[in-house]
């Protein structure tokens, strides 16, 4: 029921963020939207509490808008301020495996998002866990429920009232069991059980379209299919002449560090901030994937 299929990149690797003035100067070189100076902070754990231990800083701070860009509005409150807040891994910038496996992934950055023990949480997974996230520092974790690839909708708070699942094939069977706790920690993982039978194609259920002209931070690329991908829109940044830039973050196969993707131009601008689509029909090319269209946009309905 898994639609990913890993598609080889031969992308290099960026060098890991170090504290020395030579290496910031490499980096900065190398994508010029990374803020080498960006200070560390201490996320809220009600807000991020999947954090690690590892020194982060905040996700606006440690991107900086192409010359000529403004971040557009989020309102406090909004996922794209949570996304805004996401913690940023300052120890590394290369993407490991779900296994601690090096991976040729074109990363700009590293969000501090734990990825689990077991080939799970993936492109499609990686979408549906930070709107997860979200949802649960709003403190709207009885709005928790996505599809599975069968087409069979999932809650939160059926997984706490004790509802046990058993697949048969393509069948998801539900029977009866003893209630489970209702804290992060469970969760997670209720979230790893989605992982396991949601994917592209179950996005567009849980999901609706998005006009080009309307792209806003927390929605998504999804090519759905088998194998099918999807990009998360992280932060959106506009010119006065009306182009807008996005940074976008993946996940991918196998299960691996949530990162930031990084780009050249003339698909990204300072190697991190992609060229929107305006027109359904438009292309925007990630280093990933085949090209999205703009008619790809999606945005979860909750």
């Amino acid at each position: 029921m898994r639609p990913h299929v890993r598609i080889p990149i031969a992308l290099v690797l960026l060098a890991l963020l170090a504290a020395s003035p030579a290496a910031a100067q490499t980096l900065r070189a190398t994508v010029r939207a990374v803020n080498p100076e960006a200070q560390r902070y201490e996320p809220s754990s009600t807000e991020y509490p999947f954090t690690h231990t590892s020194p982060v800083a905040r996700f606006d701070q440690v991107f900086s808008t192409p010359r000529g860009f403004a971040r557009v509005d989020a309102p406090a409150g909004s996922y794209g301020a949570w996304l805004r807040g996401l913690p940023v891994r300052l120890d590394r910038q290369n993407v490991l495996s779900f296994k601690g496996a090096a991976l040729n992934s074109p990363s700009a950055a590293i969000i501090a998002l734990d990825v689990g023990e077991k080939n799970l949480q993936q492109c499609a997974d990686s979408a549906i866990r930070l709107h997860a996230e979200f949802l649960w520092a709003r403190g709207r974790s009885a709005e928790l429920a996505y599809h599975f690839t069968s087409g069979d909708e999932v809650r939160f708070t059926d997984w706490v009232g004790g509802e046990r699942l058993s697949i048969d094939g393509a069948k998801v069977r539900r029977r009866a069991g003893a209630p489970r706790s209702a804290d992060h920690a469970s969760m997670r993982q209720w979230l790893d059980v989605v992982f396991m039978y949601a994917g592209t194609r179950s996005l567009h259920r849980d999901s609706h379209a998005v006009q080009p002209a309307d792209v806003r931070a927390g929605d998504f690329y999804v090519a759905p299919g088998s194998p099918g991908h999807a990009v998360v829109v992280l932060d959106v940044a506009t010119a006065r002449d009306g182009r807008r830039v996005a940074l976008l973050g993946q996940g991918y196969m196998p299960a691996q560090d949530f990162h930031v993707l990084r780009g050249t131009a003339p698909q990204a601008l300072d190697g991190a901030w992609f060229v929107l689509p305006s027109k359904l029909t438009d292309i925007i090319d990630t280093p990933s994937w085949q090209p999205f269209r703009g008619s790809d946009l999606r945005r979860f309905v909750r």
